[in-house]
């Protein structure tokens, strides 16, 4: 199979057991294989790249603002507990995310510019703006509408992995739980999985089954947690598509 050098591959493909998902200078290389079991990954490093904190050029967006508000939406994210969603991008051109169950939309993530990190994220449960910075210390901060007050912020360890720090003191790792290194999940400080995210769609658009945990509804933060993991995955696919040879 040959690697596409759009922004999208990463996610361009559920997985098949027919192929395997490798880690060379990005998360979600394919590369064809007999048996997605017969075979070890060629590279023995058993890291992914870090993730891009920098700017990243988008495609141009279309002049008209974002039209999918979540005015329909009935349910916050703590009442999905136990359920399984959708992240979806209605449209490759832009840069522009909703997490849905069925029709419902149940949460929506839009960058602000076309070039940088800058996203805005909208629930019922809330809403906040995700910005990563840093490249000694890369990472990303969570602040409420109009604020320069950074109440969460996520430290990456260069791995991709990190910790999210909250309020309170709280801490809720996010780790690589896929031996394939395509599916990630937040932890609480217990160890117990609040939510998992993983690839799921075809085409050129990015897209992800989100899998939030029973135990998950315990924690307010879950709202912009569920959308900051997501977040992170914007930026690995990101990643990864600017290491591929001829991405300019």
């Amino acid at each position: 199979m040959a690697l596409s050098n759009s922004r999208e591959t990463p996610f361009s493909k559920v997985f098949d057991p027919n192929e395997r998902f490798v880690s060379a200078h990005g998360l979600f290389s394919l590369l064809p294989s007999r048996s997605a079991f017969s075979l070890m990954p060629p590279d023995p490093n058993p890291y992914i790249s870090p993730l891009r904190l920098g700017g990243v050029p988008r495609p141009a967006a279309p002049a008209e603002p974002f039209s999918r508000a979540t005015g329909n939406t009935t349910r916050s994210i703590r009442d999905l507990a136990g359920r399984t969603a959708l992240w979806r991008q209605p449209s490759q051109l832009r840069q522009e995310y909703e997490m849905v169950l069925g029709e419902e939309i149940v949460a929506t993530l839009r960058w602000r510019k076309n070039v940088g990190t800058c996203a805005v994220a909208r629930s019922p449960d809330g809403t906040w703006s995700f910005k990563a910075a840093g490249f000694l210390s890369p990472r990303v901060t969570v602040r409420l509408p109009n604020s320069d007050y950074d109440f969460a912020v996520f430290r990456s360890h260069g791995t991709g992995e990190g910790v999210l720090e909250a309020m309170a003191g709280q801490r809720f790792p996010w780790r690589c739980v896929s031996f394939w290194q395509n599916t990630w999940a937040f932890f609480d400080v217990d160890g117990d999985r609040l939510l998992t995210i993983r690839p799921d769609s075809g085409g050129l658009k990015l897209g992800a089954q989100v899998n939030i945990e029973l135990k998950a509804s315990a924690h307010q933060e879950i709202g912009y947690i569920t959308i900051l993991g997501w977040y992170l995955m914007v930026l690995i696919a990101d990643d990864f598509a600017t290491a591929q040879p001829g991405t300019p």
